[in-house]
């Protein structure tokens, strides 16, 4: 009895053995295997986020899709045809020479009947191969940029007869600037006044064509 006590002293309170190491072994890899655990719990993605979750669709690389996909090629159209209309209603002096006034509406509205047609043309085949279908792709679309320079427009041609193209012209190329997110007001009067100048004198050099002076043709 005493030989079987002082032999089972030394397994019980000094070095622990076999089965005591494997214990131990187990339950380390058991709480290392937790702690990794732990570490990699935030790494793991939520059901259904994706990595690009968050990230708002290209308009470049990613077609809209539902009906809004026909949005820009009929504004083009649109576009296009009041161009076309107005190139073949213009009244030319009978002292025009060719190619008259009615050649650079012509061109641009027969240009924009093109693009609509190619813009047409790549939605019939987004829908074809399925990128086309879906939700509505005008969830990235931003409409202030738009509404302005159609705001632009209208004014531009509500005061185009009463204070001249040089004025209400370099006004429209202001207000598309500032669309567009320039802030530099006074360089960007100077350079749209500059360009509606080489616009005014480039028609009546080119084309020999008077765009409307309105009151600065009668003060100068």
């Amino acid at each position: 009895m005493t030989a079987d006590s002082e032999q089972s002293v030394p397994g019980t309170a000094g070095e622990p053995g076999p089965g005591t190491a494997t214990v131990t072994e187990e339950s380390a890899g058991t709480g290392a295997a937790g702690a990794d655990g732990a570490a990699a719990a935030p790494e793991t993605p939520e059901a259904g986020a994706g990595p690009e979750a968050g990230e708002a669709p290209d308009p470049e690389t990613a077609p809209w899709s539902g009906p809004a996909m026909w949005v820009v090629p009929a504004l083009v159209a649109a576009l296009g045809a009041v161009c076309l209309w107005g190139a073949f209603t213009v009244e030319a002096p009978p002292n025009v020479t060719r190619p008259g006034p009615a050649a650079f509406p012509g061109a641009v509205g027969g240009l924009l009947l093109l693009v609509a047609a190619c813009l047409s043309a790549v939605n019939v085949r987004n829908l074809r191969s399925g990128a086309g279908s879906g939700g509505n792709g005008l969830a990235w679309f931003e409409g202030r940029p738009v509404l302005l320079i159609l705001a632009g427009l209208v004014v531009h041609i509500a005061v185009l007869e009463y204070v001249g193209w040089l004025l209400s012209g370099a006004l429209l190329f202001w207000v598309v600037a500032y669309a567009f997110g320039a802030r530099a007001h006074v360089r960007d009067a100077v350079v749209a006044l500059s360009m509606s100048a080489a616009v005014q004198v480039g028609f009546s050099l080119g084309l020999g064509l008077s765009l409307p002076g309105g009151f600065l043709e009668l003060v100068l």
